[in-house]
């Protein structure tokens, strides 16, 4: 997991489903007074320069980012986001109308001067990057740590509202059964919290997505699953696509989804090959 640097994929597709779901999980949260804390495990570098060597090795974004930069429905669906994007462009080191937001900045731009947003990284690197960051933000707090050990050292939280966002890489099939353990000893220590995972999807011989949300199901909560898949799947290698699975989501977020995915499979996904799913699996009681 440490070689892994999100800064070759910032801005593809995964990541503009990741955060417009997210958008909508902290909307949510924002509706109600009571304060809440956000928990990022695999939070990344918080910002990344589309410019840079890393994003240009490959330039994702291009499958992501830059199909719904102008996208007026989108604009209008998910407005924070895109102020989310405008906001990077002012921090201080930023290349101006070239720098992507990760789910930490989003993070740290919807919450309020109540909440409390705590990002764990394991990887130095971007451990640092988050620091230079958020060292001045209100109510962040950076930590290095292995991310399977942040469930147990930060919940239950001290305000008893909140989102944990497990996010990992998935470069090895441990880490599907750690979000799973994770996802287990999240709810056994705080019940009532949101738990947004995200997962790829890959080659079929590779791919362990499936399994994944059949296990999650088991656990019996409330849960809802987006995915959005741009093109086909193949046998061997290579992301198709990626989903979110929401633990006891919010009250009719699936209805304010449905457009938003919508529109993101007439951006992103090839008409002929791709698809998108927005369905609710296991349903409140």
């Amino acid at each position: 997991m440490l070689s892994y640097r999100h800064g070759f994929h910032a801005g593809n597709h995964a990541d503009v489903l990741k955060h417009m779901v997210l958008c909508l999980l902290l909307r949510a949260l924002n509706e109600k007074d009571k304060p809440y804390t956000v928990i990022d495990t695999h939070a990344g570098a918080g910002i990344y320069d589309m410019t840079s060597a890393f994003a240009r090795k490959n330039s994702e974004f291009t499958s992501g980012w830059l199909k719904v930069a102008e996208n007026g429905v989108l604009q209008e669906l998910v407005p924070e986001y895109y102020e989310a994007f405008d906001k990077a462009q002012k921090e201080p080191y930023a290349t101006r109308g070239q720098m992507y937001p990760g789910s930490p900045f989003i993070e740290y731009c919807l919450a309020r001067q109540c909440d409390s947003i705590f990002l764990n990284d394991a990887h130095k690197a971007e451990f640092e990057s988050l620091l230079q960051i958020f060292k001045r933000k209100r109510n962040v707090r950076v930590e290095l740590r292995q991310c399977q050990d942040t469930i147990n050292a930060l919940l239950p939280p001290l305000k008893k509202r909140g989102l944990i966002l497990i996010d990992p890489p998935y470069e090895n099939e441990q880490e599907y059964r750690w979000t799973v353990d994770a996802l287990k000893r999240g709810l056994g220590r705080f019940e009532q919290g949101i738990y947004a995972i995200w997962y790829p999807v890959l080659g079929r011989l590779h791919d362990h997505s499936k399994n994944l949300v059949q296990q999650v199901k088991r656990l019996n909560r409330p849960l809802l699953q987006v995915e959005l898949r741009v093109t086909e799947q193949q046998e061997e290698y290579g992301m198709c696509g990626s989903g979110m699975l929401i633990i006891n989501y919010p009250y009719m977020i699936d209805h304010k989804l449905e457009p938003i995915i919508g529109e993101l499979y007439q951006s992103l996904c090839d008409p002929n090959l791709g698809s998108a799913k927005l369905e609710i699996i296991n349903a409140k009681a």
